[in-house]
């Protein structure tokens, strides 16, 4: 239900501006509403700073630090799964309800190495030995790992991404050829990579991947992001190694070889500082390089190890928090000033996306009616708009909403809001003025007749 704008203009709010156009044709009007953009640091979930371990929002305590959208958790196998089948779940669900909590998204990985391999005793005793990831007992147990995984946290509203982690020390994909005997540990065949992360894709279809990047055993960064992974590096910020650096060494060689630069269409893009950020200002490296770098490559979450930032360097950064991972400005929504019950109509929105990524987990744009007569009669209504189709940059978005049949006629506040699915709770905050206590964005006022 597109109109042609023909009358008058109406004040809406003092944030939100809007105005009541005739329909050509109907007599009807439509509301035009352009919202009053805001640009404070928004806590988001599923984006920004990551913490880890035992640090989450409610405890960063004083230090200088955003808050985090993403917390992240890394597991070894012989924690995960003391006895075949028996798989302690308490260990990732302790961690997933103190996220929610906490206002965060859980990533999580699973390890079977760290210098030495962690593979469970009863593993052993079934036959898993060097040089283990080619070993077709540690292939067979370990994916039944993974599925058991799946079908317990796929598509689950808390997790934002899961790492395809199994190989190499810390679950990285790499193995360090000084460790002791490297003959005992050897990187996974082409074949047996495959099978690895194909057991991933297998086990996780609603839940994004993200492989980690690797320069000199690229095989399984490639194929992962080939499948539709995004992708993690876990030395942000290296500007001078041993003669060598990540950021402009290995990073672009990787991401060359691999052919994944649009990897970020597909999933996130996360990032694992080397050292922390107060180990940057220590040694005078590029902090604007390092930051435009990672928008550059369209990161959604960075993991400074929950360490205080250098005062002198905050600012920037938190203006490099706005722009990680999604940050939506609704610039203009119009619906109808009168519907009838049971009635479906066109709302219309127009969007910018002013992050570098769009939002890869399912979540709802949602309509809530709320009677002026009596403020406890509240009628949420799900639209049909896709939100992961915002990309950076500016989108128009068309819904239909059906009016409920049980409302009752009168007029009606309109709040928008994005909540997670199943759920009448807004999840995401936007970039505009006019949030509720409630967490929904008032846009006007509906007619509802018989």
């Amino acid at each position: 239900m597109l109109i042609s704008k023909k009358t008058h203009t109406a004040v809406l709010t003092l944030l939100l501006t809007g105005s009541l156009f005739t329909s050509c044709g109907s007599g009807s009007t439509n509301v035009v509403v352009k919202p009053v953009e805001i640009d404070s640091t928004l806590l988001n979930p599923g984006r920004g700073f990551t913490s880890t371990g035992n640090t989450f929002n409610e405890n960063l305590g004083n230090r200088v630090h955003p808050l985090c959208g993403v917390s992240q958790q890394r597991f070894y196998w012989d924690q995960l799964e003391p006895e075949e089948g028996k798989i302690n779940y308490a260990l990732i669900d302790s961690v997933l309800a103190k996220s929610v909590r906490n206002g965060q998204m859980l990533n999580f990985r699973v390890m079977s190495q760290n210098t030495d391999m962690k593979v469970p005793e009863w593993a052993l005793k079934a036959g898993v030995k060097s040089p283990f990831y080619d070993n077709p007992v540690f292939i067979e147990k370990h994916i039944n790992l993974i599925k058991a995984l799946g079908e317990r946290y796929d598509g689950n509203p808390g997790v934002c991404f899961v790492d395809i982690g199994t190989v190499g020390q810390w679950g990285e994909w790499h193995i360090d050829p000084d460790a002791k005997d490297p003959s005992k540990i050897v990187f996974p065949s082409d074949e047996n990579a495959r099978k690895i992360i194909d057991a991933y894709f297998l086990s996780f279809k609603k839940t994004p991947l993200v492989s980690l990047i690797a320069f000199k055993q690229k095989y399984g960064f490639q194929y992962g992001t080939s499948k539709g992974a995004g992708w993690r590096a876990d030395c942000w910020g290296d500007m001078d190694s041993l003669g060598w650096n990540h950021m402009k060494g290995v990073y672009p060689q990787a991401l060359d070889g691999a052919n994944a630069h649009d990897s970020w269409k597909n999933g996130p893009i996360a990032f694992e500082t080397c050292w922390t950020m107060n180990e940057w200002y220590k040694r005078g490296w590029d902090l604007d390089y390092i930051l435009n770098k990672a928008l550059e490559w369209h990161a959604t979450g960075v993991n400074n190890g929950t360490e205080a930032i250098p005062e002198e360097w905050y600012p920037k950064v938190k203006e490099f928090e706005k722009k990680l991972g999604y940050r939506f400005v609704l610039n203009e929504f119009s619906y109808p000033s009168k519907a009838k019950k049971g009635e479906a109509i066109t709302c219309a929105t127009n969007w910018q996306n002013k992050g570098v990524a769009p939002l890869y987990n399912t979540y709802q744009l949602a309509i809530q009616l709320v009677s002026k007569a009596d403020r406890s009669k509240r009628f949420t209504i799900a639209t049909d708009a896709d939100l992961k189709k915002l990309f950076p940059g500016t989108a128009e978005v068309k819904s239909t909403v059906t009016i409920p049949s049980a409302i009752e006629a009168g007029e009606y506040e309109v709040e928008l809001g994005v909540v997670a699915p199943g759920t009448k709770k807004p999840a995401i905050q936007l970039a505009i003025a006019g949030k509720t206590a409630d967490g929904w964005y008032k846009m006007g006022t509906i007619a509802i007749t018989e």
